[in-house]
């Protein structure tokens, strides 16, 4: 495991101490007393602050890299060098250049490379996919993404970087993995910075449209997926809750639990199991009582008033919000750590899903830009065999 931040270290890492079948060999971070303390809690063999040596290590079977994005070119191919499939988080590379020159290398020396586009894993997700499978001819979707960036402290200040390519890279590869057909045109305007709608258009005729904001409220789901299908309709609300209309073979509502998390409060486990949506509003009602009520939301540099803001969410606090729901992260991780022990095909997203995705975003940022629609050419990213 390379890197150790708030993701890593509520996600990747719990996934492989919990798993029956992997074990946490190497675990690096920049931070050494944070290595120890993590790697302790949670059985590393080896601990350190140097990412070569996870990618040295002869006992490492899979790496897994979880640091900022701008690391992942070049830790992503010096792990592919050393002969490790590599698992590498969201985006593949800030650049499709970049990612091109990882699926060209991938490919030659036969290594897996996963990326972490973990949405396809999510329970709801695969109902959505199958409802889609049954249609024939093209569909529409509509898609919001949005988020306070209020919130971010100062070690996330990355995040407040251009969303397109750090977090609709998500959407871009769901909405393939959904529809099954390649991108061909993108059209993107931006209200404002980082509040920006984006029209996808694939091949099979489908189109989707995209919602991507920082300027949205805590206080509302995160994500949300509308699609209109043959005489019917179906609606995702944040992993949690999906809905069936019409002719869509889906119960009218199917509520999925949450993810449950170390040191928290997990009654929201249960609870979307069995409101989905209403449970999950209630619990994101109470993060945004408590953000604002702190000082957080005024001014999320101030260490005390992250204090206050965890004394307001009580002890043991329910786990980051963003985190509660069910959206795939350990089943991704798992079923490629275990595909890759026996031999078989990865079903995770690959290199040439990176490409595509940060190929989508750089072209909604030209049409942005430039105030035209970008065509794309999938034969960039499916390369010959």
């Amino acid at each position: 495991m390379i890197g150790c931040g708030q993701f890593m270290s509520r996600q990747h890492i719990p996934t492989i101490h919990r798993s029956e079948h992997l074990q946490l060999q190497h675990l690096v971070t920049r931070d050494a007393a944070k290595a120890q303390r993590v790697g302790a809690q949670y059985g590393a063999k080896n601990v350190g602050t140097r990412w070569e040596d996870v990618i040295a290590d002869p006992g490492v079977d899979v790496v897994v890299v979880g640091v900022v994005p701008e690391l992942h070119p070049v830790i992503a191919r010096a792990s592919l060098e050393a002969g490790k499939p590599t698992y590498v988080e969201k985006p593949l590379a800030s650049t499709t250049a970049e990612c091109l020159a990882i699926q060209r290398r991938s490919a030659e020396l036969g290594v897996a490379l996963a990326v972490g586009f973990n949405r396809r894993f999510a329970p709801a997700v695969t109902l959505v996919a199958g409802a889609l499978r049954d249609v024939e001819g093209p569909v529409t979707l509509t898609y919001r993404i949005s988020d306070d960036d209020r919130i971010r402290p100062p070690e996330q200040r990355w995040k407040l970087g251009c969303r397109l390519q750090i977090e609709v890279v998500h959407i871009f590869d769901l909405l393939f993995h959904l529809l099954q057909s390649e991108p061909v045109s993108v059209y993107a305007r931006e209200t404002r910075f980082n509040d920006a709608l984006v029209v996808v258009e694939f091949a099979d005729g489908s189109r989707a449209s995209v919602h991507s904001s920082s300027w949205g409220s805590m206080a509302q789901p995160k994500e949300r997926l509308e699609a209109v299908l043959d005489r019917g309709a179906l609606e995702m609300e944040d992993f949690v809750e999906l809905r069936g209309y019409g002719a869509v073979d889906l119960p009218d509502a199917t509520r999925f639990p949450g993810r449950a998390y170390d040191g928290c409060d997990n009654a929201h486990v249960s609870a979307f199991g069995k409101d989905g949506r209403s449970a999950l509003l209630d619990l994101r009602r109470r993060y945004n009582r408590a953000y604002a009520d702190s000082g957080v939301l005024a001014d999320s540099s101030d260490p005390q008033a992250w204090d206050r803001a965890r004394q307001l969410l009580g002890t043991p606090p329910p786990p980051q919000i963003n985190y509660s729901m069910d959206k795939g992260w350990g089943r991704a991780l798992e079923d490629f750590c275990l595909a890759v022990a026996d031999g078989r095909p990865i079903k995770n997203a690959t290199a040439v899903d990176g490409v595509r995705a940060t190929a989508c975003a750089e072209a909604a940022r030209v049409s942005i830009d430039q105030g035209t629609s970008v065509e794309l050419d999938p034969n960039q990213w499916l390369l010959p065999a």
